[in-house]
């Protein structure tokens, strides 16, 4: 399969490296971006620019704040979007937003602190990868964190999603779709939704690639048919 990988907040296409040797061990082609634009319908066209662009109808994987920018390329290309992957992410519901009350200097959101994060955000960070991370970190514009999702087609629905949830349990996750609880709404109307674990923390892509890809190549694997 065709597979493009978006990288999640403050990070470019490198950070999908180690994941992208696995998926092409497994015979998928790969491409890794780098996300462009300073508003979030800019970056979200970037990203539908790609899936016009590939040979064939695509897979989309979207970590951290570009799950719901996979989610609004999808909707605007649904016939050309074979499964939706989202890292330790989800596609956040109509009118929602990222995060906007990450601290905002001179128009740009920067790499906040390690001591604002979560335990379970952090896990499996050592010193190594939070240098990597500080390093490779490049400030997100304010209004990508900041405005709203809107969908327009419900054939998004009809796209195989898979989350893969590091933070959250997966079946706490799963029994908040089962809830139908309001901010996984996007989720509940998935008609073929897998969610599957994998622990550790917010960057699976420094923290666990191997494993990352591994959870990828298998999401995207064939289903046994019916019956056999």
């Amino acid at each position: 399969m065709y597979v493009i990988l978006v990288p999640g907040f403050w990070l470019d296409a490198s950070a999908w490296d180690g994941v992208a040797r696995v998926l092409r061990a497994a015979g998928h082609t790969v491409e890794a971006v780098t996300r462009t634009g300073d508003t979030l319908d800019e970056q979200v066209a970037g990203i539908v620019a790609r899936v016009d662009a590939a040979p064939e109808s695509v897979v989309l994987v979207g970590h951290s704040g570009a799950g719901p920018m996979v989610a609004m390329a999808a909707d605007q290309r649904p016939d050309r979007v074979l499964h939706l992957v989202y890292v330790d992410t989800f596609p956040g519901p109509q009118g929602g937003c990222v995060n906007d009350e990450l601290p905002v200097v001179d128009g740009r959101v920067p790499l906040p602190s390690w001591d604002v994060w979560d335990a379970p955000t952090v896990r499996d960070m050592t010193d190594e990868h939070r240098a990597d991370l500080e390093r490779r970190a490049v400030p997100e514009p304010a209004r990508v964190t900041s405005d709203p999702f809107h969908y327009a087609d419900p054939a998004r629905h009809r796209i195989p999603a898979t989350v893969i949830t590091c933070e959250v349990a997966p079946d706490d996750l799963a029994a908040m779709v089962a809830d139908h609880q309001a901010w996984v709404a996007e989720l509940v109307a998935v008609e073929e939704l897998e969610i599957t674990g994998l622990p550790t923390g917010h960057w699976p892509l420094l923290t666990a690639p191997d494993e990352l890809g591994a959870r990828i190549v298998q999401a995207l694997a064939p289903r046994p048919t019916a019956g056999v």
